[in-house]
């Protein structure tokens, strides 16, 4: 199990629990230190985890403090909706515009065959969008522009930045998740870390960027 500890409103990790054994044991940790593993819905105390006879009680501000780490709360279906809202339009203006640079290449060239000039286009719309999606939440922003104007960020399950393969998964995987009656979207308004079918497909995990 990989554990990750938040001190000082830095978070650290992932550590084996040997290693904060080890760490208690110097001095650098205390018992009412926060951290967080896969399977547990918000920060806790070490205690709880490691089952060391707590110090001093958690304070009273502790899931504000949670809140203000990386790892925050997940989002639910409306913000996310409201983010791809803005993620939609943004694509639709960068898939225009691949497709009408292409086309005007293809005018030039001589090309007339209407049908071949809009399958072109239509190529570079995907082509555009997947760019897009699986370029920035690769980046170190781990978030299109429409989740950083909703305060979100993707990450894989333990809270780290995503590859660019693992994020062409997820946006591919959001095509399956439109296929079905866009019902993989909605998941996440049910499933226990607020995953839609791409996510889990993929992964990741989506939180609230701390404030």
């Amino acid at each position: 199990m990989q554990i990750l500890i938040a001190k000082d409103g830095k978070q650290t990790g992932p550590f084996s629990q040997e290693e904060l054994h080890s760490m208690m044991d110097g001095g650098s940790l205390a018992t009412s230190d926060l951290c967080w593993h896969e399977g547990l819905p918000t920060w806790v105390p070490i205690s709880q985890v490691l089952g060391f006879p707590t110090q001093a009680p958690p304070p009273v501000t502790l899931p504000s403090q949670s809140a203000s780490l990386s790892f925050g709360q997940h989002p639910g279906f409306w913000i996310r909706l409201a983010a791809h809202l803005i993620d939609a339009v943004i694509i639709q203006l960068l898939s225009t515009f691949a497709g009408f640079m292409l086309g005007l290449v293809f005018g030039a060239s001589g090309a007339t065959n209407e049908n071949v000039i809009m399958a072109i286009g239509a190529i570079a719309g995907i082509l555009a969008a997947w760019l897009y999606y699986a370029l920035m939440e690769s980046s170190s922003k781990q978030a299109t522009l429409g989740k950083m104007a909703c305060g979100l960020i993707v990450t894989n399950l333990q809270g780290q930045r995503i590859s660019f393969a693992q994020a062409t998964g997820r946006y591919f995987g959001m095509i399956v998740s439109a296929l079905i009656l866009c019902i993989g979207f909605i998941m996440c308004a049910w499933t226990e870390r607020k995953q839609c079918l791409h996510d889990i497909m993929s992964g990741c995990l989506m939180f609230k960027r701390p404030r």
